[in-house]
């Protein structure tokens, strides 16, 4: 008890400028300096890395439920509960939150190992650090020894007459013991931050390991990536629903296995049924809200069956009619193609009428396949359509008016205004020659 009052006094003493206070030496003040330094950096690091591995110590099954990846896997799969199975985002987003629990685990071991590897040795450094023991101990051995200092110094301080040298000589072996006793406690401290300090190797490997544990898990999240994409692609490679309109002919043909444009198929099979002789077919415009139905239809679902098998669904002929001619003015390339518009304009310009059709019918087998099918099926259904001429009012000469811009133009001029192409008579011509000798044009394809 008497050496903790006298420990008290002293720093009350200190406090107020009447005892001085010794200070450690300069070198242990620049190890501490160092030591305290790294100590921060070090409890930062393990805070900051706390919650990105979503805490310490904690247990696979905890990890999983706290988990970005996981948690946002099992969300994308309560998300599909609802939709069709032939739903192409009900297979992507399934293929997809597969991955992502794949993921959530790969990244639930990751941090496991950043646990084990990184935060718990560092923690176990930091832990096991004395210097605070040894700190105190200082602080005391500092104390004592400068109340020590002042009782020898105020001894010596009285008049020499009245010194009490064996009182004097207890005072200055209490000093010298104290001092070394401070001494050995300044070295003490050194030693512990000395000692901590040596760990940096092995705290820099840690830290490492925790490069390692990421780029692996990076590796391992990108390979299920890699084995999910396949699938993924194929579903909506395969998917039904793919657009319709502003494509190629082709890419259609492709995506929907079929010969013929599903937009000419159903809709003239529409019109042929219930329509052909309706006065100004593809002339007058349709419904622009009943066609702007029809074309979502197509884009959505790629077929209108669904709308026109609808009971309080009355198709206007004229909207189907324009929704045909949209499709044909919208496709990435004219049916008859950018790359013979040059040779058709070039055959409707000979004057003579039996070479202007030999001409126009070797062009015509030019085509590549599926636009010559295609073209076949339309003209067919427009020679139909024009031999009604008599009710419906159009006659070949009237179609190839309305339909001929839709069906060929240059690359360099676009169908935002039709009627004032350069070549507008010609192509006009080369549709209704197309019309008028449908048979003698297709002939090889009649049976």
């Amino acid at each position: 008890m008497k050496k903790q009052f006298m420990r008290a006094k002293q720093i009350a003493n200190q406090s107020i400028g009447r005892a001085e206070k010794t200070e450690i030496s300069d070198s242990l003040q620049q190890i501490e300096k160092k030591a305290e330094a790294t100590k921060k950096s070090l409890s930062t690091v393990i805070k900051v890395l706390t919650p990105y591995i979503n805490g310490i110590g904690v247990d696979k099954d905890k990890r999983l439920r706290k988990n970005h990846s996981s948690h946002l896997g099992q969300s994308l799969q309560e998300c599909t509960a609802n939709l069709p199975t032939d739903s192409v985002v009900k297979s992507v987003v399934t293929d997809l939150s597969t991955a992502l629990n794949e993921i959530g685990k790969l990244q639930a071991g990751a941090e496991t190992k950043i646990d084990e590897e990184v935060i718990t040795p560092i923690s176990n450094v930091l832990e096991n650090d004395g210097a605070s023991k040894a700190r105190k101990r200082l602080s005391m051995a500092r104390l004592d020894m400068d109340a020590a200092k002042s009782r020898l110094n105020k001894e010596k301080e009285r008049n020499s007459g009245s010194v009490n040298l064996v009182k004097l000589k207890a005072l200055n072996d209490e000093y010298d013991s104290n001092e070394k006793i401070f001494n050995q406690a300044q070295d003490s401290l050194a030693v512990e931050h000395l000692q901590f300090l040596s760990n940096e190797t092995m705290i820099a490997s840690s830290l490492l390991s925790f490069v390692d544990s990421q780029m692996q898990c990076l590796k391992d999240t990108v390979a299920v990536y890699e084995a999910f994409r396949p699938s993924i692609q194929k579903s909506i490679e395969q998917s039904p629903r793919k657009k319709v309109f502003g494509v190629s002919l082709a890419e259609h043909l492709q995506s929907f296995n079929c010969e013929i444009a599903v937009v000419l198929e159903e809709c003239i099979k529409f019109i042929t049924e219930n329509g052909i002789e309706t006065e100004g077919l593809f002339r007058i415009t349709g419904s622009a809200s009943q066609m702007k139905l029809l074309r979502a239809a197509y884009d959505g679902i790629g077929s209108i069956e669904i709308l026109l098998d609808e009971k309080d669904f009355i198709a206007g002929i004229h909207s189907i009619a324009g929704t045909l001619k949209q499709y044909l003015r919208e496709l990435e390339e004219p049916l008859m193609t950018h790359e013979l518009y040059n040779e058709w304009i070039e055959a409707a310009k000979i004057a003579d009428p039996q070479e202007r059709l030999q001409e126009l019918w070797r062009v015509n087998r030019t085509l590549p396949k599926e636009n010559y099918d295609n073209l076949k099926y339309l003209i067919a259904f427009l020679a139909q359509l024009a031999e009604n001429a008599e009710v419906n009012k159009m006659s070949s000469s009237n179609i190839a008016l309305v339909m001929a811009p839709n069906l060929l133009q240059s690359s360099h001029q676009g169908l935002d205004t039709p009627t004032k192409q350069v070549h507008f008579n010609e192509i006009t011509s080369v549709v209704q020659n197309l019309i008028d000798h449908y048979e003698w044009f297709f002939q090889e394809d009649c049976v």
